[in-house]
């Protein structure tokens, strides 16, 4: 830890001539829809390019449960995953997302990446059998590097947009206006300098804000985008339980920090050798659960590796060091929130 400022017969043939008519209605409403969504896509008069509705999954998809009932591990807002709890992989909501993946599987031999990315996502959000997570995550890494971190737009892709550059903006602008990072709208359009963009050019635009849960039990971080699994690193936790479980939301971020003892001590400079934080800082501020009100715990890298998966710290959460520079790209000050689970 480092200190830093800062979800009867004749009545039966009755409800049989109701459920009909319902089914019936619930067709035709359906097909309506199916013909709306199939229109086709306008140009914003900012030149953005309108983005397409959540993509039609195939037909294979399995059953959705009603709107009237709670989808497990689904956040009912889409905004992050923050409130999603990974339901009994052998239960109900188990052998759904069995069959979500192989239908995202099936999704993925057809070249269907943006399908087979929603598909597997909510797999594994539903809950999957512990064999099966490696894969799962890996498949999905791979899909969010090719649809979200590379200059690549797949048609109907919720995620991303196009985006023509105004006289007088700069990326910085830009990046805030959709909750990204600067350095990472650099990244993904392959912009050597983010300080140096013309005018009519067209880049890509990731819709953020990025979001990212954290496992006790797993010393394991995912990191989404919406309900969209991307990212899956390691990482270290406090001694003794003594980082905070619940909500956190992302404030001061820092690169080359210096570190300021929370116990006392000596204060280690920025690029000293021997400063435990590595080279990023990532300031948390608490606002629920047991981390309400917490202001001095953050997410960093570590001069120790070794430690990464275990319970060393005096409570933040460190990470290799390759690792914390790319979250640092994903995560921005007030919007990106990170959760922390038991």
């Amino acid at each position: 830890m480092a200190r830093y400022p800062a979800y009867p017969r004749r009545r039966r043939r009755k409800r049989v001539r109701t459920s009909f008519l319902l089914v019936a209605a619930a067709g035709l409403a359906a097909g309506i829809w199916w013909i709306f969504i199939r229109g086709e896509s306008s140009t914003s008069t900012d030149g953005r390019l309108a983005l397409a509705p959540q993509p039609t999954l195939a037909t294979d998809r399995p059953e959705i449960i009603p709107e009237s009932q709670p989808r497990p591990g689904i956040s009912e807002k889409g905004e992050s995953p923050e409130s999603i709890m990974p339901a009994d992989p052998t239960g109900p909501a188990g052998q759904r997302a069995e069959s979500l993946l192989a239908a995202g599987r099936r999704a993925l031999e057809n070249g269907e990446l943006i399908t087979a990315r929603a598909y597997l996502s909510e797999a594994l959000q539903l809950g999957l059998p512990e064999s099966e997570l490696p894969t799962v995550r890996a498949e999905l890494t791979r899909l969010g590097n090719e649809t979200i971190f590379s200059p690549s737009i797949y048609e109907a892709d919720p995620l991303v947009s196009r985006y023509v550059i105004k006289p007088g903006e700069t990326l910085g602008k830009i990046a805030k206006a959709n909750k990204i990072s600067a350095d990472l709208l650099a990244e993904v359009n392959r912009v050597p300098d983010k300080n140096r963009i013309r005018a009519g050019q067209t880049i890509k635009i990731v819709t953020g804000p990025f979001h990212a849960v954290v496992h006790k039990r797993a010393y394991s971080m995912d990191v989404y985008l919406g309900n969209t699994f991307l990212k899956h690193f390691k990482v270290g936790l406090g001694a003794e339980g003594s980082t905070p479980s619940g909500q956190w939301v992302v404030g001061t971020k820092l690169t080359n920090p210096t570190y300021y003892p929370p116990r006392g001590g000596r204060i280690v400079a920025a690029d000293d050798p021997e400063n435990p934080l590595g080279e990023r800082w990532i300031g948390l501020v608490g606002v629920g659960g047991e981390a309400a009100g917490q202001e001095r715990y953050g997410i960093h890298g570590t001069i120790e590796p070794e430690t990464v998966g275990q319970n060393v710290s005096l409570g933040c959460i460190r990470m290799y060091n390759e690792d914390v520079e790319a979250l640092y790209t994903y995560l921005i000050p007030k919007h990106s929130t990170v959760t922390v689970r038991n």
